[in-house]
């Protein structure tokens, strides 16, 4: 790995580090990850240069790791391009690298190159999962890439033009110095050379020039050949020759050593023939100076020169009174002024008026005072323009301590200024619909909270969700899905005062701070006018779509003291409100915290009631209504709380689906029901068919456990057809991802479907022959009003001659009367469930109601 020492020492200020740590933050926000880095390469070292504050994030500022060692930005270094690694896990070769180590196995990072070609590090984003990174993140990244490629630039040709200048300076006073020396103390290096080429005598200045000592050179009877660089050797031969001929009596020429260490030495060679009597040659007399020193700093020179005329860093020199002497093409280019223009004229040309007297005169002063001086400064173009600028001034002094020159650096930093502008918009603002974003809001929030209890005032926050919006976005399509959001958030913003603040908080969910609130009949009369504006259609690229608002209200600082509360109780009481109906707002009330509180308690306790078997299933007959025979069975699920007792299957089973533990339980309610089923077939020599309830979020989980189920089934020899799979109308409704081709699963391996609830929701009547269903259910809220002549009965009997007209059996849930169950009977209805019958109960005390009705 090369070093990179000059580039070390150049400084990132830090206006430009502060929009790097931005960009970071960003970067982990926008592909939800827990790292985002800025990496900057040394000798030997890579170092964590900007870390993204993000949870998770193993890295942090100022870290080192050694090269070498097979770092994912180690790769991007050395190969100079991107590289993306959505699991190194499963790629081979990166299994063991240290970022592994560290729990990061998915990385996606682009090299970041200093304006001369070499490299400064790369920016990366890492995850602890598998992470293939979309689009959207990875021209992202790249934007980054170019706005912190576009700061080096700047950067680079300020630190490095100075510092060039600086060296080249030093190095022609050294070899001042070193004339000095060499003249007062002859100290060159002398030899006495033969006609061959072989050393004859050599002095201790020449051994030190090219490294040998007089014993190697001498004992060795090496040649000045040997000692030559290859390339000028030819040339020197040819002198040599017209030197033996006599056309010359001596010559010098620059020439180049091999040093015993393999490093070249420059040095300036005068050579002398001398000759006997007759005029033939004896030998030479050669003398060197070591000029290497000056070869390094004419090259400085050299590159300083290009750098001042060839930069695109505007340079300008002014005497000690500010008056201009000198300009290289860039600051023609960056101001519109060409030499002829402003030499003569002073610096205070290209003040503007966006700083005052005291801004210049605190800048002259520590310029007078330290001779530097370095910031932001707005630059006044030929045309009167203003841009922002980076300006560095320095000054040159001479002997006696007087200054000299005045060199000023300028940097067009409007690039930089406005992709720092642009960093700062996308980190407060949601890039869809331009409304402050979380960050934003979370900040407002807080302020508005600390103004009203400044000002002993209320404010309020609204805490909005869209209903129904994620069945437009799947049915429409996401380009609609995100006009009708852009559309909602302009129809809240027309409901409220400018002095309020609309954010979104991502996803479909919106909210509304409303400052100095007098009372809540006109934070009930806004939240209405929104539910109102959001109920209204959509107009979308191919029909109308509908949807509607929950509200939830929370009032500082009756219901919370702080801002992170008072979102949590907004939050909650937009759920009840969704719980309500949707289409409508609630206040915060402490019995909602109160049932929050115990369904978090609930939540928590049901994680642990599978393994504690504080779960059990009971099983509620279902009657064949023309024989009154029981050949099948619901299983229920029921959970005795060691503290609380029986909770009802309504409350938890909503907390399951929430938090994810439906899942495994769902599996143990089917695992028990059918090795209930298959003991129930031989200790009656009968089969008795169990139906089980699919909860919706369980129907959309993975298809390897419907596989597990029918394995299940064979090896404990209990029948498909025996199980019946109950699903509510919903999940008819909500065909997403592959939940068609798993109902169709279940058919196809002879398990039977029933429609739970029906009449409740709003399914089509296509889906019930589409998928093959073989029962429906009817809820219990027609059955418990039934009375002759009555609407309910005129529903039922439709409900029951449509089914017979498609083949599918009708099950009556609720029954509780002879008069419900006589009126079914007369209108045909094929089974029937409830307490009249039988209430649930457990597996045992079913068993036994089986085998006394034998």
């Amino acid at each position: 790995m090369p070093t990179y020492l000059v580039l070390d020492d150049i400084d990132v200020p830090e206006t430009v580090l502060q929009s790097w740590q931005i960009t970071t933050d960003l970067l982990a926000c926008i592909a939800h990850i827990p790292a985002a880095l800025i990496m900057r390469v040394h000798a030997h070292e890579i170092e964590v240069f900007v870390a993204s504050h993000s949870e998770g994030n193993v890295y942090h500022q100022g870290e080192h790791a050694k090269l070498n060692t097979g770092l994912y930005c180690e790769n991007v270094i050395s190969n100079h391009q991107a590289l993306l690694i959505p699991n190194a896990l499963t790629h081979p070769g990166w299994e063991n690298n240290p970022d592994v180590a560290l729990g990061m196995i998915s990385y996606y990072g682009l090299p970041i190159n200093w304006p001369n070609g070499e490299v400064f590090g790369t920016i990366c984003i890492l995850d602890n999962k598998e992470h293939h990174y979309d689009h959207l993140v990875t021209d992202l990244i790249s934007q980054f890439r170019d706005s912190i490629q576009l700061s080096l630039y700047h950067i680079y040709h300020s630190s490095v033009a100075t510092e060039q200048r600086d060296q080249a300076r030093e190095a022609l006073r050294d070899n001042e110095a070193l004339f000095h020396a060499v003249f007062e103390n002859a100290a060159i290096g002398i030899a006495q050379v033969a006609l061959t080429g072989h050393f004859l005598q050599i002095n201790l200045e020449f051994c030190r020039i090219i490294g040998y000592s007089q014993e190697e050179i001498l004992a060795q009877h090496m040649t000045y050949q040997q000692i030559t660089l290859p390339d000028d050797v030819g040339k020197e031969t040819e002198t040599v020759t017209r030197l033996l001929q006599g056309n010359i009596d001596q010559f010098s020429i620059e020439k180049r050593y091999l040093h015993k260490m393999g490093q070249v030495v420059w040095v300036n060679l005068s050579v002398h023939l001398l000759r006997d009597d007759q005029q033939q040659p004896l030998y030479y007399i050669s003398a060197v100076q070591d000029i290497s020193e000056r070869k390094l700093v004419e090259e400085e020179l050299k590159l300083a020169g290009l750098v001042y005329n060839n930069s695109s860093e505007a340079m300008a020199i002014t005497d000690a009174h500010g008056i201009m002497l000198a300009i290289n093409p860039a600051f023609s280019k960056m101001t519109g002024y060409t030499l002829e223009e402003i030499k003569g004229q002073s610096i205070t040309l290209l003040h503007t008026n966006q700083h005052d007297a005291d801004f210049y005169g605190s800048q002259k002063q520590t310029i007078e005072a330290n001779g530097q001086w370095q910031g932001e400064v707005w630059t006044k173009h030929k045309n009167g323009s203003t841009f922002p600028t980076w300006l560095t001034i320095n000054t040159s002094y001479l002997n006696d301590g007087i200054v000299h020159r005045r060199v000023g650096l300028f940097s067009d930093i409007s690039a930089i200024k406005e992709a720092e502008a642009l960093i700062l918009k996308q980190a407060n603002f949601d890039q869809l619909t331009k409304l402050p974003n979380r960050q934003l809001f979370q900040d407002r929030l807080e302020q508005t909270i600390k103004l009203s209890h400044r000002e002993h005032q209320k404010c309020a926050l609204l805490f909005i969700d869209l209903d129904r919006f994620k069945e437009v976005n799947d049915t429409h399509g996401h380009n609609v899905g995100d006009t009708l959001l852009i559309e909602a958030s302009a129809r809240i913003a027309a409901c409220v005062r400018q002095s309020d603040t609309v954010a979104r908080l991502g996803g479909d969910e919106f909210t509304v701070i409303l400052n100095d609130i007098h009372d809540n009949m006109m934070i009930a009369h806004i939240a209405q006018h929104i539910i109102d504006k959001l109920s209204e259609p959509f107009l979308t690229a191919k029909k109308e779509a509908f949807i509607s608002a929950s509200v939830g209200i929370a009032i500082y600082p009756e219901d919370a003291n702080d801002a992170q509360q008072l979102l949590k109780v907004a939050d909650q009481a937009m759920y009840v409100a969704k719980n309500a109906g949707r289409g409508c707002y609630r206040f915060f009330t402490k019995l909602m915290q109160q049932e929050s509180d115990f369904r978090i308690r609930l939540s928590t306790d049901l994680r642990q009631a599978l393994q504690l078997k504080q779960f059990s299933v009971h099983y509620q007959p279902i009657i064949e209504l023309s024989t009154g025979r029981i050949n099948k069975a619901e299983a229920l699920l029921r959970w005795k709380h060691p503290e609380l007792g029986y909770i009802s299957p309504d409350i938890f089973i909503p907390i399951c689906e929430h938090y994810g533990t439906i899942h495994e339980i769902g599996n143990w309610v089917f695992i028990e029901a059918v090795k209930q089923g298959a003991k129930l077939k031989q200790l009656l020599g009968r089969e008795i068919e169990i139906a089980v309830n699919k909860s919706p979020v369980q129907f959309k989980a993975n298809e390897e456990m419907m596989h597990n189920w029918i394995q299940l089934l064979e090896n404990i020899h209990f029948p498909t057809k025996c199980v019946v799979i109950e699903i509510t109308e919903g999940v008819l409704m909500d065909l997403v991802g592959n939940i068609e081709e798993k109902l169709m699963g279940f058919h196809n391996a002879g398990m039977h479907i029933a429609i739970d609830d029906f009449g409740t929701g709003y399914s089509s009547l296509s889906y019930l022959k589409k998928f093959n269903v073989d029962y429906l259910k009817i809820d219990r809220s027609f059955i418990c009003n039934l009375a002759a002549n009555s609407s309910e009965v005129a529903i039922c009997e439709a409900i029951i001659e449509m089914a017979h007209r498609l083949n599918i059996k009708v099950i009556a849930e609720g029954i509780e009367t002879e008069t419900q169950l006589h009126l079914l009977e007369d209108i045909h209805c094929d089974f029937g469930q409830g307490y009249l019958f039988a209430k649930p109960m457990p597996a045992a005390d079913f068993e036994q109601l089986l085998i006394d009705l034998g």
